[in-house]
């Protein structure tokens, strides 16, 4: 799938294959750069068959399709940021990125406390959409946490134990924001009536950690 990529030549290869795009910004050792941000134990990645049907596709394309803003992606252009395609191989690691598969990872990476204060706030999550939470808060999640910062693993076993503060450690611990369907596949706000990609959750790791063919460097 690297190689086809590299080519821009279509494959029906795939299977088994898990990949991100991941961005490099200026200054940042690639060795020491992790799929997402290193305090996040999982990143979402999109299946080998997704990625063998974008072969050609710019970065900014493919960003733009996972909800990403058109602004951000100008601003990382201009600082000279470039976007790396990381290819995973199935390690056993990785399931599909549903309500069900993300309370998995909460009960993986965060047992204990944070997994035991999150249980009975799974099915109003579950059933309730990002804006209908908010409308219930009577406040934007951005206005929370401009009020009271980010919602770390740490700051959410000390407050409220509230639907809202969970909604929110979800999206600042696990990136688990305002487009998660949990239907296990990403939401193309320009396009309502498109599936989207397949998503799913895989272990977070270094780039150093992935064999040297398997990165593809992607053209914004």
């Amino acid at each position: 799938l690297a190689d086809a990529w590299r080519r821009g030549k279509p494959t029906t290869a795939g299977d088994g294959v898990y990949g991100r795009l991941v961005y490099l910004r200026p200054g940042v050792a690639s060795t020491a750069q992790h799929l997402v941000d290193a305090k996040r134990p999982v990143a979402f990645v999109a299946d080998g068959e997704s990625w063998a049907s974008s072969i050609g596709l710019s970065a900014t394309e493919i960003l733009l399709r996972n909800g990403v803003q058109q602004s951000w992606i100008d601003n990382e252009a201009k600082i000279g940021t470039r976007f790396v395609l990381a290819l995973l191989d199935d390690d056993g690691a990785i399931w599909p990125a549903t309500w069900d598969g993300l309370e998995r990872v909460v009960d993986t990476y965060y047992a204990g406390d944070i997994a035991n204060k999150m249980k009975k706030h799974w099915p109003t999550l579950r059933s309730h959409t990002w804006d209908h939470l908010e409308t219930l808060g009577k406040s934007s999640f951005s206005a929370m946490e401009e009020k009271d910062g980010q919602m770390t693993p740490e700051f959410y076993l000390q407050c409220e134990d509230s639907v809202f503060n969970a909604r929110r450690f979800l999206a600042n611990s696990l990136s688990v924001n305002r487009l998660f369907s949990g239907t296990g596949f990403t939401v193309d706000e320009r396009n309502s009536g498109h599936k989207g990609t397949a998503e799913y959750f895989a272990v977070n790791r270094l780039l150093s950690s992935i064999p040297p063919p398997q990165l593809v460097n992607i053209s914004l």
